[in-house]
């Protein structure tokens, strides 16, 4: 039997029953908090195996490009490879559903942020939702998104906000409705360890897996200390470096959602709609200081689309090699039609509602940000 999933009414997928246990076993990893439900009619994607009266001939091949990704044409689509397995990947400008159909044994777990995800977001987008590159909680019965950089502190403001009483929506991504309504997008959530003394409740809520990982980090921490600080010469440098990654992958424990909101005691709705009381764009400093200063909201959806656009580079990069691959095919709607498109849907919303700029320091104790934050609204 298929298997769908409804992404709080926003977006919908079907994973095919003729797809190995293994992947759809992803799926459902991926999509929590959202479970398998009923048919819900046509879904926006779909993952599926290829059709067995068309074999998948591969005609020409376009290797790695500085980016460890090979992909693949037949002559009418462009395909993902991973190993020796073929994934073809869909096409924008289709009708209907964008569909993935998977070889046997194609490894979804590792492309499902490179391919999956972009075009739930892109499928979002043809129903008129915008996925921004942000957190959301609720707090006092408004959505609050906090945005911002790649790394500039999105995750430990929002988990501060949630100590101090807020509910946690979702993580990363926030899908904002024309409706001026906020709902979660299915992404998992990334804890550092160096924040976990400024969030009691959590620290003593996680999960023992994530513990035994932040010891593990700790020990590994303090062991390559020497190495790291007294590296010389070339292969004293990797050494360094290499030891220097490891502690930083081992330094950050994923949660599920699911995971997360069992943490704070959450039982409400996963798939709510929030209306967005305000929208916060963290903007690093190197000074000390946390600053909340009103902003003009055409400036703050310029910066959403934007910054949205660069999470999503390697979507766009694989857009690149299908028109190189079929340059007489009419073109898939770039990467700047659809900031375009984006950043028009959110003006008006954020022109309704509350947009601050929150200049602050990081990292640094997150509670000092969401306290500034709070006495603003």
């Amino acid at each position: 039997m298929n298997q769908h999933y409804d992404i709080a009414g926003r977006v919908t997928v079907a994973v095919s029953a003729d797809i190995e246990q293994r992947s759809r076993q992803v799926v459902a990893a991926q999509l929590d908090p959202f479970r398998g439900v009923a048919a819900v009619g046509a879904a926006d994607v779909v993952i599926d195996v290829p059709p067995r009266d068309r074999p998948t001939v591969i005609t020409e091949l376009h290797h790695a490009a500085g980016d460890a990704t090979t992909t693949g044409c037949d002559g009418e689509s462009l395909y993902l490879r991973m190993g020796r397995r073929w994934c073809r990947l869909p096409d924008l400008l289709e009708g209907g559903a964008l569909r993935f159909e998977l070889a046997q044994g194609f490894p979804l777990a590792r492309a499902f942020g490179t391919v999956v995800r972009p075009a739930l977001q892109l499928g979002l987008l043809r129903r008129g939702f915008v996925a921004v590159h942000s957190t959301g909680v609720e707090l006092d019965g408004g959505g609050v998104v906090v945005a911002g950089w790649s790394e500039s502190g999105k995750t430990e403001t929002a988990l501060a906000l949630m100590e101090s009483g807020a509910r946690f929506l979702t993580d990363k991504w926030t899908v904002v409705g024309p409706d001026g309504t906020l709902t979660a997008f299915p992404i998992g959530v990334g804890v550092r360890r160096w924040v976990l003394p400024y969030l009691p409740r959590l620290r003593a809520a996680l999960p023992a897996s994530s513990r035994a990982q932040f010891a593990a980090a700790a020990a590994a921490d303090g062991a390559s200390r020497p190495v790291r600080e007294r590296a010389s010469g070339r292969l004293g440098g990797l050494a360094a470096d290499t030891a220097s990654r490891a502690v930083a992958l081992a330094d950050r424990a994923a949660l599920t959602p699911s995971q997360l909101r069992a943490a704070y005691g959450q039982a409400d709705d996963p798939g709510r709609r929030i209306p967005v009381r305000c929208v916060a764009l963290l903007i690093n400093v190197d000074d000390d200081r946390v600053r909340v200063e009103p902003a003009d909201p055409a400036w703050a959806a310029e910066r959403l689309a934007r910054s949205a656009a660069f999470e999503r580079r390697p979507w766009y990069a694989l857009q690149e090699r299908a028109r190189y691959a079929m340059p007489a095919r009419a073109a898939t709607e770039d990467q700047e039609a659809i900031i375009d498109r984006e950043r028009a849907q959110l003006e008006p919303v954020l022109s309704d509602t509350q947009v601050v700029s929150v200049k602050a320091p990081f990292p640094a104790d997150p509670r000092r940000v969401a306290q500034a934050l709070m006495a603003s609204l």
